[in-house]
């Protein structure tokens, strides 16, 4: 069984982010492994350590700042949950969150610039052999050479929307990580569709718009 979390999916999911969890758990069933998607709301009690996923969507700075007040109290559960191996993926300006003037679980900054950063991008990584396209559209920046953070289990990028649709290679290995102690066979996850979109986004004018 594999349990995602969609937090404050109420006040966090400007772009249809929220649509990640459906994808993983979608391609998750697929695999033959039974899933659960609790959706919850801002002001509920999270418990990191009951969930394999945690998901955390992009929203307006208002709405940002009303998750802060809440997360904050969580802090140490999320250092736990880190450090016991679980995954969070955090899309958008929810990076934010995570911080140096926030829950300082990670080294950078946060600056914000007057003009917003509207653009599409493609990442290349050191973790993986493949780029990760997307879509951008944020008035803060982070102090990382790179704009995709990938560290244990935990995804955070500035991408936002479907994620794990237009990155089919990023969910498989999400979901074989997720799987290697289960009898479920992620082989049998089909992302033809998926593929073909990726595919065809590379073939565009995407792969010369680089964020390294």
């Amino acid at each position: 069984m594999i349990k995602i979390a969609n937090i404050y999916y109420d006040l966090l999911n400007l772009y249809g982010d929220t649509g990640n969890c459906k994808a993983l758990a979608y391609h998750l069933r697929e695999t033959g492994e039974e899933v659960t998607v609790d959706n919850i709301r801002f002001g509920d009690k999270i418990d990191f350590s009951d969930y394999n996923v945690i998901f955390i969507g992009s929203g307006t700075e208002n709405n940002l700042k009303l998750a802060l007040d809440d997360i904050l109290r969580y802090k140490n559960d999320i250092l736990e949950y880190k450090s016991n191996g679980g995954f969070l993926i955090a899309t958008g300006n929810s990076i934010e969150l995570f911080g140096k003037s926030a829950l300082e679980i990670f080294d950078y900054t946060v600056t914000y610039q007057n003009e917003r950063t509207v653009r599409d991008v493609c990442m290349k990584t050191s973790v993986f052999d493949f780029d990760i396209i997307g879509f951008e559209n944020h008035r803060g920046t982070i102090d990382r050479d790179e704009k995709i953070i990938l560290e244990d289990n935990f995804i955070l990028t500035y991408t936002i929307g479907p994620l794990l649709v237009r990155n089919p290679k990023l969910t498989d290995y999400i979901i074989r990580k997720l799987l290697e102690n289960s009898d479920s066979d992620p082989s049998k996850a089909d992302y033809t569709f998926e593929e073909k979109a990726y595919e065809t986004s590379q073939n565009t004018d995407l792969k010369n718009i680089t964020s390294e």
